[in-house]
C-alpha cells in the first residue's frame, strides 16, 4: 500500500512557529484565516492592524479575545513591531516600511501568506 503524501516542507515550518512569537500585520481577507492556523499550531501571535479599533469586525476582536492574542490598532502601532521570529504582513504593508526593516536586522523573518504558501508548495 502506497504511504500519503508527507509535505515535510509544512511539517518544519509547524514545528518552527509552535511556541515562538509571531507577528501578523492587518486583519484583511488574507490574514484573518491565519489566526486560526496559527493558534492551531501554538505560535504566540500579535496582531498589528492600523485600523481604530472601532473598524475591526467584531468576530475578529472577539477571536483575538478567545486565543488570547495580544493587539495594537491605529495608526502608529508598529511601534510596537519588536522582538519577533516571523512577520507574516498583508500585501498592503511594503517590506520597505522602516519597523519592518528595524525587525529583519534584529533578525525576525518577514514574510506574507503567499510567500510561505509558495516555499511549501511541493514541487
Amino acid at each position: 500500500m502506497e504511504q500519503p503524501y508527507k509535505n515535510e516542507k509544512l511539517e518544519e515550518f509547524n514545528n518552527f512557529i509552535k511556541y515562538r512569537k509571531v507577528a501578523v500585520i492587518g486583519l484583511g481577507v488574507s490574514n484573518a484565516p491565519l489566526l486560526d492556523y496559527l493558534f492551531d499550531k501554538k505560535a504566540k501571535v500579535t496582531v498589528f492592524d492600523e485600523k481604530d479599533i472601532n473598524s475591526i469586525p467584531k468576530e475578529l476582536l472577539n477571536k483575538l479575545t478567545a486565543y488570547s492574542f495580544d493587539y495594537y490598532f491605529g495608526k502608529g502601532c508598529l511601534e510596537n513591531l519588536k522582538n519577533f521570529v516571523m512577520v507574516i504582513r498583508s500585501p498592503s504593508c511594503l517590506p520597505t516600511r522602516e519597523e519592518l526593516k528595524k525587525e529583519q536586522e534584529r533578525g525576525a523573518i518577514i514574510t506574507t501568506e503567499i510567500e510561505l504558501l509558495m516555499k511549501m508548495c511541493p514541487r
